[in-house]
């Protein structure tokens, strides 16, 4: 019979209880500085930055705060690491963020991933009967390289790299990747009264977008505890994510109803993930795959 030590059980659950806040002092600040520092100021006011599908261009420091404002997540989550944990805690983020050994099978599956979520989302428009020109995914690859920084390193680092393994230690991969989900949508809802940006413009609904988001964030969870939690398979996903997304918003056919249907291919595979691998890991581990820090054995690192 195995015997377990109560001392280390208390410890245990103290730790998970500190490591669970740390990842909610770390999205609560995430939404304060969106709301009442860079973007919810911009949209309040209703003041112009720079767009990507219009025209519009304000003064330079309201494009500084909305660029700056994107950065949020990551550059967060960057300080607080290096707060609790120093550099050898920095050092340990950047080996995940460079985690590129995720074994063919998990590329295969996140270049499927959104080349299922687009083709889906293309049948949606041609169903609603309207045209797409597939041109515009080679017309557009001069965006490609740009896009890794605008979305994925500038909030992965936070989102997964920072606070989905810390939630994970309390709560199971399922109900964090939800948790997390929640959060990612709701700091960009500033941007869907901004003027100038994709989601004012184009009068996408905040509750479409929403549910989308908390599908994606399913599956990323899914591609992170499956790849010894490599950031870089959150970064590569996000980053592929991003661009199909712009090509789709820049040649489809906006109307009410695809606004509202244009998430349901990843909502169908969020829930095909979730029915096949359970909710409790999203993976093939059965162990909780919660955050652990800098001071755990290096030979864990290598996979």
């Amino acid at each position: 019979m195995i015997k377990y030590d109560k001392s280390t059980i208390k410890e245990t659950k103290v730790k998970s209880t500190e490591t669970v806040k740390e990842a909610y002092v770390f999205l609560g600040l995430t939404l304060v500085f969106s709301y009442f520092v860079f973007w919810g100021p911009l949209a309040l006011f209703k003041i112009p930055t720079i767009s990507f599908v219009s025209d519009v261009k304000g003064p330079f420091w309201a494009i500084a705060l909305f660029l700056i404002g994107g950065f949020v997540p990551s550059l967060l989550a960057i300080f607080l690491t290096w707060k609790k944990e120093g550099v050898s805690g920095l050092r340990l983020l950047g080996w995940r963020i460079i985690q590129f050994k995720l074994g063919w099978r998990w590329y295969v599956f996140t270049f499927l991933i959104v080349i299922a979520g687009t083709a889906g989302q293309l049948t949606i428009n041609k169903l609603i009967g309207n045209t797409f020109n597939g041109i515009l995914f080679l017309t557009q690859l001069g965006n490609f390289l740009p896009l890794l920084i605008l979305g994925p390193l500038s909030e992965e680092i936070g989102w997964r790299g920072y606070a989905l393994g810390r939630l994970q230690t309390r709560w199971n991969a399922l109900t964090s990747s939800l948790i997390v989900g929640l959060v990612w949508a709701l700091w960009h809802l500033p941007l869907f009264m901004m003027v100038g940006t994709s989601q004012h413009e184009w009068g996408l609904p905040f509750f479409g977008f929403l549910v989308g988001l908390m599908a994606n964030s399913i599956i990323y969870t899914w591609l992170y505890n499956n790849t010894h939690q490599s950031l870089w398979s959150a970064i590569l996903l996000h980053w592929l994510w991003t661009y199909a997304t712009q090509v789709l918003y820049s040649g489809v056919t906006r109307s009410p109803l695809y606004n509202w249907l244009e998430c349901l291919p990843y909502v169908i595979m969020a829930v095909v993930v979730v029915l096949i691998w359970k909710p409790q890991t999203l993976s093939r581990s059965q162990k909780t795959l919660g955050y652990t820090d800098n001071k755990r054995d290096s030979s864990d690192d290598v996979h």
